[in-house]
Order: C-alpha cells, then structure tokens, then sequence
C-alpha cells in the first residue's frame, strides 16, 4: 500500500511524500488528531517507505519482502508499542516504564535489515508519567538512522517537552466519502448501513464500525428531549437514567458522543443559525425548536459537563455517579 492507497489525510501524506523525496525525514513526528482517521496506518506507511527495496514516488511497493514483514509486524528494524491493560479489569491501557525501556533497547541497535531503524508509539499519550520521563531522554537524544513516531488523539495529555521535540503532523476527520469507501470492503457492513453510518462516524472509522452505533443514534431524539427539559423538579427521572446506562457502560462512550455532537449544533444553530454547519441534518427542524427554549451559554455548559464526564470515564471514575454529576451540573444550567 503505497501513500495514494490510503483514504484521505491528503495534507499529511504530501508533508511524508514531500520528506521522503527530498530526503528531509525528521528524527521524531507527532500524527495528532482524532481517533481512527489514519494516524497510525501512516505510520506504518512512513516505515514502509523508509526501508522499502523498491520504493516510487508514491512511497512504499508493498510487495517487497521488507514491506511484507512490516505489514505482518514482523520486521527487525520495525517496533510498534501500543498502551496494553495490566487487568481484564482496568478500563483503559497504558504504556510503562518496562514498555519503554525495551523499545530504547531495540532502537540502541544499528537497522539489521533495512535502512532505518522506526518505532511507532501508537496513543502516546497513554504513557504514564515515568515512562514519558524515560522516553524523552530518546527525544532528546535519538539514535542514528532512527525515526520515532508518535500518534495521540489528545496531544494535550503529553508532556510538553515531549511535543516540542517532534515535529507536528496534524490528521482531521475523515470525509463521509471516505468512510463509505472503506465500508464497502468489509463484509460485516451492508450496503445499506453504509451511508447512515458514514454520517453519524463523526469522521472515524471505528465509530462507522460501532455495532451499537445506528441502535444509539435512534436515541437522539429522546438525548434531546432531555437537553430540552431537563430541570431539578425532575430528579428522579434523571437518576433513572443514570441507572439504566451505567449498566450499558459498553455503549456509553457512543451515546455521550452523540450527545457532544448534539450539543455542537445546538450551539451552531443558536449562534449563526447555520443549519450547513450541523452534523444531524436530519434533525434540523427539531434543533431549531430546542434551540430556540436554550441560552447559548447553558448549551456551552452542557457540552463542557460531557466532555469533562468523559475524560472522568477515561481515568476509570465511577459511572453512575459520573452521569449522576452530568446531568445535576445539566440541571443548574436549565
């Protein structure tokens, strides 16, 4: 798979083409940008490319031996780390200290096959304190023929010491084209569910691979009747709520995303009335109504609680009392 086989990212994979021919690749990149839109098959690309035997304008040929291997994950030059979870447990991976220090000593190695030796470390931003504290010491002192890319959705939640000693290579959402192009090779997806899912993907691929994802977007009305009335003489209500989805943990982070974007076009709508700029067109006549009930500053208060709610369901909070605490702060701001 050569650059022009991946789907989108077209101002990424001309930085890496134009790099690569002028041979001016960076000891260090940072790919930042939401979750599932190619950061990381990029990556593997840019490796591909570094140590292919016959590579072209477009990048790698994918068919040499040394591409084969990096494509099964099996090359010696070739390193990926990526968070795992130390309990079945433990809601969210990390990357340690051990994880750190057995990359440095692979990268302590001259390439044993290829040209370069490349380490991608995928949701860098998982690395705990004293493993980041470890790894920056490679930062700032990369091996020779060495090439270090890092992926994060959230850049933010790395040290900025780490961030200023990489070059910054920005991905966006994925367009619907896109995401339709490449749930038409997957067999799990009919051809029916295509379109529809390509436009609740939010621009990520594994939210159109969501299997809950078309069964939760027919929630979005009754997410809006909540927006829409949502008040502390009801209280009861909203604990009941909180109690049904805290036992569906597995399809919240969906639900609260739908509930971001909902929250996003309200404030579209209530600041320029822009019904171009909303995601869920088709519920457009339904966002002016509630739209029109809401102070733009409480829409804003309401997306700030879900977004804070779900960086608390990332650090393992308690689920129902992180939804109880959403919807008190929805209330205070109805």
């Amino acid at each position: 798979m050569a650059f022009k086989d991946i789907l989108g990212q077209d101002l990424p994979k001309q930085i890496l083409s134009q790099a690569l021919k002028n041979q001016t690749v960076a000891n260090s990149y940072l790919f930042y940008g939401p979750e599932s839109v190619g950061k990381k098959l990029l990556a593997l690309e840019l490796a591909k490319s570094l140590n292919c035997g016959e590579p072209g304008l477009g990048g790698s040929c994918g068919a040499c031996i040394s591409c084969q291997k990096i494509q099964q994950g099996t090359h010696p030059d070739v390193s990926l780390l990526e968070p795992s979870k130390s309990s079945p447990t433990v809601r969210e991976g990390a990357i340690r200290i051990d994880d750190v220090r057995g990359l440095q000593k692979k990268l302590g190695f001259l390439p044993y096959e290829g040209a370069f030796k490349v380490a991608v470390v995928n949701d860098a931003e998982l690395m705990n304190l004293q493993a980041a504290n470890s790894f920056l010491k490679t930062l700032e002192d990369p091996p020779g023929q060495t090439v270090i890319i890092l992926t994060a959705a959230n850049p933010f939640k790395l040290l900025p010491t780490i961030v200023s000693r990489c070059q910054g290579v920005k991905f966006h959402p994925l367009s619907n084209e896109a995401i339709k192009n490449i749930l038409s090779g997957r067999e799990d997806v009919s051809a029916e569910e295509r379109t529809p899912r390509a436009a609740l993907s939010q621009g990520q691929v594994n939210r159109a691979l969501d299997p809950d994802l078309l069964e939760v977007a027919q929630c979005r009305e009754g997410l809006l009747h909540m927006i829409e009335t949502v008040s502390f003489k009801r209280v009861d209500v909203l604990f009941e709520w909180t109690r049904i989805w805290s036992k569906n943990a597995s399809r919240l982070p969906t639900l609260l995303d739908q509930l971001t974007v909902l929250l996003r076009d309200l404030a579209y709508v209530k600041s320029c009335d822009d019904s171009g700029l909303i995601k869920n067109r088709d519920l457009n006549a339904r966002l002016q109504s509630v739209a029109a009930k809401k102070k733009l500053s409480g829409i804003l208060n309401m997306f700030e609680n879900v977004q804070q709610t779900q960086l608390a369901l990332s650090g393992n909070a308690n689920v129902q009392l992180a939804l109880e605490n959403m919807l008190l702060n929805f209330c205070s701001t109805h």
